[in-house]
């Protein structure tokens, strides 16, 4: 859909981009997406949103923990098995959505500090369906890429949260700094998804 953002103030705005890195090592954080990504996980104070295809880059898992031990709400919004042969063990990037769920679910619990209860994780759910479709099924599968800090701060643009974009692939994203247009973003996609209310995934 399109999105006709009301008048507005004019607001920072900034490209944080990545070149490509060919290595297959990973190592190559020194660029600006990933020094914006690691920023709203050090910085954000209330809460942190993601939608992404994907999440297993190390960087990010470490991210989330982080936050949720200082008491941000974390509220991921992933594909239910998307990639999951090219993501999955053995291919070097990090384990499947479904895995690294688990893996955050687990480590949040193990602190036994109240943590988890912070970490709020949903599966795509498209705007005409009631329960996650796998991506096997090829159908409702979304490629959003966004990041939320406070209601204050986004990032969007073709960076995923998986150890390809972070470490290798080249990515373009745009950073505002914009209350009012992120807000905006936020009801398009609960608008434009059921997400929200048939994706939510248990603490067990």
């Amino acid at each position: 859909p399109f999105i006709f953002h009301q008048a507005h103030a004019p607001f920072p705005i900034a490209l944080v981009n990545r070149s490509p890195y060919g290595k297959p090592i990973h190592v190559d954080t020194a660029n600006p997406q990933d020094a914006a990504w690691m920023g709203a996980f050090r910085y954000a104070k209330k809460s942190i949103f993601i939608q992404s295809p994907t999440l297993n880059a190390s960087p990010a898992i470490d991210g989330i923990i982080a936050a949720c031990r200082r008491g941000v709400i974390v509220t991921i919004w992933l594909g239910l098995g998307f990639n999951d042969s090219v993501e999955g063990f053995g291919t070097f990037q990090g384990g499947t959505n479904e895995h690294v769920v688990k893996k955050l679910y687990k480590k949040l619990r193990d602190g036994n500090d109240g943590a988890v209860t912070y970490l709020q994780v949903y599966w795509y759910t498209g705007k005409d369906q009631t329960r996650p479709r796998h991506f096997s099924h090829k159908q409702r599968n979304c490629h959003i890429k966004f990041m939320s800090i406070d209601d204050q701060v986004a990032i969007m643009g073709n960076g995923n949260m998986d150890s390809q974009s972070w470490f290798h692939s080249q990515e373009v994203n745009v950073m505002i700094d914009s209350s009012a247009v992120v807000k905006e973003w936020m009801d398009a996609l609960y608008k434009n998804q059921s997400t929200h209310r048939y994706g939510r995934v248990t603490f067990d």
